[in-house]
């Protein structure tokens, strides 16, 4: 039996530990320092708090690290710091949305603390949904991570080099991601134009498809929207690095602290008003705009 350590037991951590558990390894992950809500969700998962990190560290074989790509390196350095207190090295897996120069970054930072690393990058929604999630990783290590693999999560190796992984998912999340601030930024734009039902009546006709992703995906977007500011940045940074332009991303980014500045942010995925319209969601963002906090900062 494997041991496994998660941390942390967010949205998509918690059902990747559950689904590991699932699979017969031990699985535990360490909620000092963690919310409520991550607590809980581990608790729903049937996780364990294994204490500290460095109590989490020495009783695990591998760590994988599963959080907002703005706390990835942070971390990194805490786990660096448990590896030395502890004495022991687990391999550590950065399945976070990081560019491929941050993830080479933490790469060095665990190396020199003696443990070995693998570059990871999750693309899909949370183990236990229609699709299965795919987490692709790259390292000298990668392939070991196959045998990981569960009928609702597949590992999908993609050779040694760290940031292959990384930038998998840097594109994927650049196209899907994007895409929602492009769309939301389109229906604001329209709103405050007064055009707001022209587009609409333009859109059943020529672009139906478009109109349908918008009203599945924008209405709850705020959900996530703080998380996801970091993961445009590291884009954006992904881009620039490949000597492409970061501007888009960093505009995505723009997007997305707009609607975490939103009335609706306050939302979590379980939480979120499923019934809520699209109109009605736009409108919500659009007082962001209007807000005397904005003003001020303007």
């Amino acid at each position: 039996m494997t041991s496994i350590g998660v941390v942390s037991t967010g949205d998509m951590g918690h059902a990747v530990a559950r689904t590991l558990r699932d699979g017969g390894h031990d699985v535990f992950t360490s909620l000092a320092g963690r919310s409520a809500r991550t607590a809980a969700l581990a608790a729903e998962a049937g996780i364990a708090d294994a204490g500290t990190l460095t109590d989490m560290v020495a009783r695990a074989d591998i760590l994988l690290s599963i959080m907002p790509p703005a706390a990835a390196e942070s971390f990194a350095r805490d786990t660096a710091d448990a590896v030395r207190a502890s004495g022991r090295a687990p391999l550590f897996v950065d399945c976070n949305a990081i560019a491929p120069g941050t993830s080479r970054d933490i790469g060095a930072i665990v190396r020199q603390a003696g443990s070995d690393y693998v570059d990871g990058g999750i693309i899909g929604a949370p183990p236990g949904r229609r699709t299965p999630t795919r987490l692709y990783v790259s390292g000298d290590r990668a392939e070991e991570l196959a045998a990981f693999a569960r009928p609702d999560m597949r590992i999908v190796p993609l050779g040694t080099d760290i940031g292959a992984a990384s930038g998998l998912k840097m594109c994927y999340a650049a196209l899907t991601k994007g895409t929602m601030t492009l769309d939301t930024l389109v229906l604001m734009g329209a709103a405050r134009l007064g055009l707001a039902g022209d587009l609409r009546a333009e859109m059943i006709e020529s672009q139906p498809v478009a109109l349908e992703r918008m009203e599945r995906m924008v209405p709850w977007l705020a959900a996530d929207a703080e998380r996801w500011v970091g993961e445009m940045h590291e884009i954006a940074k992904t881009f620039a690095e490949t000597d492409l332009t970061p501007r888009m991303h960093e505009g995505a980014a723009e997007m997305f602290e707009l609607l975490a500045a939103s009335p609706l942010a306050a939302e979590t995925r379980q939480t979120a008003d499923r019934s809520r319209t699209l109109d009605a969601a736009i409108e919500a963002f659009l007082t962001v705009l209007s807000s005397p906090d904005r003003d001020a900062a303007d």
